[in-house]
């Protein structure tokens, strides 16, 4: 055996230099089990002469500090990034990590502003809902580890961090086939981003493959997966779209269940039923606390999505030279009334 190094040590346990550095010097930002393990082999391999001994109390610190997060959200009062920033706490507290919340407004997202608390003591940054990527580049040169819930669709982006996601695609394939099986076909697609984030580029492309499969030839007037997202989800944008349609479509498949929501309003006040008259589908399921829940969609379960982004931290600490990795968590695709046009 040659000589035992910091170096083999770390290729031997298949974790980081740095790590087993860290764990050597009782550094608490190691995880406890990590940082055991690593002594014991130290021990095994002759690098140390024995276990370090540690009281009960000052593991218990040791537990209760182990990593910082600060999760950076936008100003907006969607109840989703609640239920997803709730998940991220509860998996925070269960792994003695601490959690801080700092709202970015627009102006300091434009202006690379960092929020107050963004320093030494935090490990990771995670973003909740999708930034300027200039923005969220800063931050990781800073030294932050970052985790992102959805990736930005640009192949010639580089990678900023681990990435946990839901997969939209086959289920946003599912809804559109699901309305062509009823006889439908001026279907059409509504959505914000699908250029921009992956997740919502990805329900497009679910759309598409669907409506290609079954050679039904788009309706470009029908067809708005990229509207601009400033004024978008005013209900007067709705009120416009529903005004310009020259045909109705048979059914709309929306990007997620407020703008079905919001294209439903519109179809009513123009005295149009959903779905008699135009049939329509959403996504994320944020009807599920309703008493009748309407549409059609895709169940997210968000507050799993801010746990396994903590799971991820967790296992990019121990791995920190490892590739970054893209987690998609599969959701449920719901049938309800807002797409069933034949159901009595």
């Amino acid at each position: 055996m040659g000589k035992v190094t910091i170096k083999s040590i770390a290729s031997d346990l298949g974790l980081s230099r740095n790590t087993v550095s860290m764990a050597l010097k009782g550094n608490d930002l190691v995880a406890p089990q990590t940082r055991e393990k690593i002594l014991r082999y130290a021990v095994k391999v002759g690098f140390i002469e024995k276990i370090p001994d540690v009281s009960q109390k000052e593991m218990l610190k040791e537990k209760h500090t182990l990593y910082h997060i600060m999760i950076l959200r936008k100003s907006d009062v969607a109840v989703y990034w609640d239920k997803v920033i709730n998940g991220i706490t509860e998996e925070a507290s269960r792994n003695y990590c601490q959690a801080h919340v700092a709202f970015i407004s627009d102006e300091e997202e434009k202006n690379g502003q960092f929020p107050l608390g963004l320093d030494e003591k935090i490990c990771a940054v995670f973003i909740v809902k999708l930034m300027d990527w200039n923005y969220v580049k800063k931050i990781k040169e800073r030294g932050f580890h970052i985790i992102l819930l959805d990736g930005y669709y640009n192949k010639d982006v580089i990678p900023l961090g681990d990435v946990v996601r839901i997969e939209g695609g086959n289920a946003v394939s599912f809804l559109t086939r699901h309305l062509i099986a009823q006889g439908m076909r001026r279907i059409g697609f509504l959505n914000e981003n699908s250029y921009i984030y992956e997740t919502m580029h990805d329900r497009y492309v679910g759309y598409l493959d669907a409506m290609n499969q079954a050679g039904i030839p788009l309706e470009p007037d029908l067809v708005m997966p990229a509207m601009e997202s400033d004024h978008f989800y005013f209900q007067s944008t709705f009120d416009q779209i529903v005004e310009e349609y020259e045909k109705l479509p048979e059914a709309v498949v929306c990007g997620n269940d407020q703008i079905a929501q919001n294209l439903t309003l519109a179809l009513r006040k123009k005295g149009l039923r959903v779905p008699e008259d135009v049939a329509v589908t959403g996504f994320d399921d944020n009807e599920d606390e309703m008493m009748d829940p309407f549409f059609s969609t895709v169940h997210v379960n968000a507050k799993w999505l801010g746990r396994r982004m903590v799971q991820c931290l967790l296992w990019r600490m121990q791995n920190e030279e490892a590739p970054y990795e893209k987690i998609t968590v599969s959701g449920e695709v719901i049938l309800r009334k807002s797409s069933c046009k034949n159901r009595n």
